[in-house]
C-alpha cells in the first residue's frame, strides 16, 4: 500500500479523535442533519479550490463518506475509516490536500456543535441494546397502540386474537407435511397458507353443501394463481374435512341450462341504432310470427 502523506491539520484531527474521551454529537445523528451542519463550508472550500464541475459530485460523495464515519464510529475505528476514505478517493484521482482540508472543515464544524457523552458510555450504532421488552396484545389495546373494535371489551378482543393466533399456528403445522409430501418448494408456503386461512374463515360461516361450493370456487381462484390443484384439494380435505368438491362444483355458463334440459336464453336483437327491435320486446304479441 502506498504511503499517504498527511498534512498537519489532518494529524491534529486524528490526534484529537484518539485522545479525547468524549464523543461528538454527530454520532448517531441522521445524514440529513449532519449534512446541513457542514454543507456551507464544504461548498465554499470546493468553490475556492476551483474544482471542475464534473468533479464536484465526487468530492461531495467523499464528504458523505466522512459524515457516515462520524455518525457511526468513534475512537481508533473512526480514524481508520477517515484515513481509508482519503486514500480511496485520492486513488480515484482527487487531490489529497483538498480532501484533507475538507476533513478539517467537517471536523471543526461538528466539534463546534458539541460533544454528547463520554466514550466509555457510548453504545455501538446498529446493535441491539439489550432484550426487547415483550408486551401483550391486551396491553397494546389498553395503551391505544392497537385498534380496538367498536363493540366488546378489551379482554374479549384479546381472547379472540389469542385463539386466532393458536388456530393459525395449528393450520401451519398441518400444512407443512402436505406440501412436503408433494415436493412443493418452501417459497410457496405463504400462498398455500393464505388459501388455508381463507378456507378456514369459510368453514366458520358455511356448512355442508354451501361450504363445498364455496371451497370449490376458492380452489378455482387459487388454481388460477398457479397453485397445485391436488395440493389445494388435499388441504381442504385434511384440514377442514371438505371432500365432496366434484359434486359441489357449480355449472357455469350454458352448462347450467344444458343440465336442466332448458334451452339457453338468447340475447335480444338490436337494430342499427342500438335499440331493441320490436320483435324482441317482451309482451309485444302483434309481432309474433304465425
Amino acid at each position: 500500500m502506498r504511503p499517504l502523506s498527511l498534512i498537519t491539520e489532518t494529524e491534529v484531527v486524528f490526534s484529537r479523535i484518539r485522545t479525547y474521551d468524549w464523543v461528538l454529537l454527530a454520532y448517531g445523528m441522521s445524514h440529513a442533519k449532519v449534512w446541513r451542519l457542514v454543507e456551507a463550508r464544504v461548498k465554499n472550500r470546493i468553490n475556492a479550490a476551483g474544482v471542475a464541475t464534473q468533479e464536484w459530485n465526487m468530492y461531495r460523495s467523499f464528504v458523505w463518506e466522512l459524515l457516515k464515519a462520524f455518525r457511526t464510529q468513534t475512537g481508533e475505528p473512526l480514524v481508520n475509516a477517515l484515513e481509508l476514505a482519503i486514500r480511496k478517493w485520492a486513488n480515484y484521482g482527487l487531490r489529497p490536500e483538498l480532501l484533507q482540508e475538507l476533513l478539517g472543515d467537517c471536523f471543526l464544524r461538528l466539534e463546534q456543535s458539541g460533544y454528547g457523552e463520554p466514550r466509555s458510555k457510548t453504545r455501538p450504532i446498529g446493535k441491539r441494546r439489550g432484550p426487547k421488552p415483550q408486551g401483550s396484545y391486551e396491553k397494546a389495546l389498553k395503551k391505544g397502540r392497537a385498534s380496538r373494535a367498536r363493540s366488546g371489551k378489551v379482554e374479549e378482543q384479546a381472547a379472540k386474537q389469542k385463539a386466532g393466533s393458536a388456530q393459525a399456528s395449528e393450520i401451519a403445522d398441518k400444512l407443512r407435511p402436505i406440501l412436503a409430501a408433494r415436493e412443493i418448494p418452501g417459497a410457496q408456503f405463504v400462498a398455500y397458507f393464505a388459501f388455508a386461512q381463507r378456507l378456514g374463515r369459510l368453514s366458520r360461516n358455511y356448512t355442508a353443501k354451501s361450504l363445498a361450493m364455496a371451497a370449490s370456487d376458492l380452489i378455482d381462484f387459487y388454481e388460477a394463481k398457479s397453485l397445485d390443484d391436488d395440493a389445494l384439494r388435499a388441504i381442504a380435505a385434511t384440514l377442514f374435512g371438505v371432500t365432496n368438491l366434484d359434486r359441489a362444483a357449480r355449472p357455469r355458463g350454458l352448462d347450467r341450462g344444458a343440465e336442466s334440459g332448458q334451452r339457453p336464453q338468447s340475447f335480444p336483437s338490436l337494430d342499427a341504432r342500438g335499440m331493441m327491435s320490436p320483435k324482441s320486446q317482451p309482451g309485444n304479441d302483434r309481432f309474433k310470427e304465425d
